[in-house]
């Protein structure tokens, strides 16, 4: 602690030796009546019996000086009207004092800014202290003195909003955090509190979100909407079959039975005219859908904009990616999704690809399936051979009916985790998309009953001697299953083997299992995979 800044500690103490000025700051008294306070301040300093009768002559003469004798341009009369307050503790006086006399002698600021920091230290410990005894109204005056006393410091605009979230005033509250955020910048000391005050941003934006109208009433509309358009797709996606069907035979000159045919055109004329209402409704619809988006947008701008300036200072918190998703789908603005999330995650900065993952992962919860297959395609690039990545990529595909990159994606997987059924409806799912039903149909089948052993992964991580694989192989079947030979195989980051391990799952009776538990050394592990051996 500096030699000044101790003495003005003891200084709030007890008796204690008068500080002047310290240079750069020589501001003089400049008017016989600033001298006689310095004296009453200096006397006050040491002679505890006549502190306050000396303090209130000191204010007396100030005063005085100032309204009467013109001494308001006087940066010394301001200065010691400041150093006054400093000994009653009057945070607020002190700071607009020390306000009027930085503004007339600049060079004192550095002087001032000791005093300003023991005030506002006195201020903001009173203030939470009132906080924590539920003294709101006394802990919000103290706090925000210490904030006037210090603007650059977060803590006390932080507690201020942190007080209004407690008491939903939620507009005040995000004034408040949104000042300690900035007051923290980018100092290292302020991480931490500019984290929270970021967090808090983000958290209570929503909060306001589910009570608003306009909110309420867009997402029934979206509601409606999307259950429109699902159902479009469904009705169209057999009308599209059905017709199809229909042509073939005619090609083949084939012809339906009387009863079936009437059947046929029943059905098919059914399923057109659904079509045609679904896509009236739609159309109808359009011009609300439209207004009510229009209403609720600026009421999810905050939000968005809060969530965007917490993932951006701390892209590692993926735990805020599912939010920030969330409210771009549920804003209908999913076009904009991955412009935000290439921003947070850019492609030429290298970001580790766990975070990516995570991130991706996060995405795929609020069911942005197009910004989280786009960030996992990023993270399997480095991480190739990563099993959960790959199945959570291979999931967005198939939510999204993305024929080209869900079989290559399956496909990789398979050769990772072949024994395993959510790998073989996920190939199946890719055929199924390329219209190839034969083999979808086959790989369908080895998940539902053709596969009789499955094995499942459920653990990879590092001990203290390597590496620990553990997981269990199932007989899902009525009998028992055949010995099996596996052999592990586990790679660096550069996909490259590293060990390898075979171990062999013995006979299981039906509905049986059998723990798998490897231990591989190795300091530089990221993925496993197995084979039959």
């Amino acid at each position: 602690m500096p030699s000044a800044l101790l003495l003005l500690v003891l200084a709030m103490q007890g008796p204690h030796e008068w500080v002047p000025p310290q240079p750069p700051c020589d501001v003089k008294a400049g008017h016989f009546r600033v001298t006689s306070a310095i004296v009453d301040l200096q006397n006050a300093a040491t002679k505890l019996n006549a502190r306050e009768r000396l303090l209130q002559d000191a204010k007396d003469v100030l005063t005085h000086a100032i309204t009467l004798d013109k001494q308001d341009k006087n940066p010394g009369a301001w200065y010691y009207f400041g150093r006054y307050y400093v000994e009653t503790k009057d945070a607020a006086g002190a700071d607009s004092a020390f306000q009027r006399a930085v503004a007339l002698a600049p060079q004192c600021k550095d002087d001032i800014d000791r005093y300003r920091e023991i005030l506002w230290v006195d201020a903001v410990n009173a203030g939470l202290s009132d906080w924590q005894e539920n003294k709101l109204d006394s802990a919000k005056l103290l706090l925000r003195q210490a904030a006037a006393l210090r603007p650059a410091h977060p803590r006390a605009f932080l507690a201020l909003g942190q007080i209004y979230e407690s008491e939903s005033k939620l507009d005040s509250a995000a004034t408040y955090l949104s000042l300690a955020a900035t007051a923290a910048g980018s100092d290292t000391a302020f991480a931490a509190q500019k984290k929270d005050a970021l967090a808090a941003s983000a958290r209570l934006n929503i909060r306001r979100l589910q009570n608003d109208p306009a909110v309420q009433r867009w997402q029934h509309t979206r509601f409606s909407r999307d259950s429109a358009q699902r159902l479009l797709t469904n009705d169209s996606t057999v009308l599209a079959r059905v017709q199809a069907s229909s042509a073939s035979r005619r090609a083949r000159g084939a012809r339906l039975a009387p009863a079936d045919q009437q059947s046929f055109s029943r059905d098919s004329t059914a399923r057109a005219r659904a079509v045609a209402d679904r896509r009236a409704a739609l159309a109808a619809g359009a011009a609300q859908v439209a207004s009510d988006s229009s209403a609720a947008a600026p009421v999810f701008d905050p939000a968005i904009k809060a969530y965007r300036a917490y993932l951006e200072a701390y892209p590692e918190a993926t735990d805020a990616v599912p939010g920030l998703a969330t409210l771009f789908v549920q804003s209908g603005r999913v076009s904009e999704a991955n412009a935000a999330f290439d921003a947070i995650y850019p492609t030429d900065r290298k970001t580790d690809p766990e975070v990516v993952i995570e991130a991706g992962k996060g995405a795929m919860r609020a069911n942005a399936f197009a910004v989280g297959t786009r960030l996992l395609e990023r993270a399997v690039t480095q991480r190739p051979y990563d099993r959960d990545a790959l199945t959570d990529l291979a999931n967005g595909y198939q939510a999204l009916r993305d024929s080209a990159h869900l079989l290559p994606v399956a496909q990789r997987l398979q050769a990772i985790d072949p024994l395993n059924r959510t790998t073989l409806r996920l190939i199946s799912a890719g055929w199924d998309l390329r219209g190839r039903r034969d083999s979808a149909q086959k790989y369908r089948d080895l998940a539902e009953a053709g596969l009789q052993v499955e094995i499942t992964i459920s653990d990879f991580r590092a001990d203290s001697s390597g590496y620990i694989l553990e997981g269990v192989a199932t007989n899902g079947g009525t009998t028992p299953s055949p010995v099996h030979r596996l052999t592990f195989e586990f790679l660096d980051a550069t996909g490259h083997v590293q060990v390898s391990q075979v171990i062999e799952v013995p006979q299981l009776p039906p509905q049986g299992s059998q723990p798998i538990q490897l231990r591989v050394p190795g300091t530089a592990l990221v993925a496993w995979r197995y084979r039959l051996s």
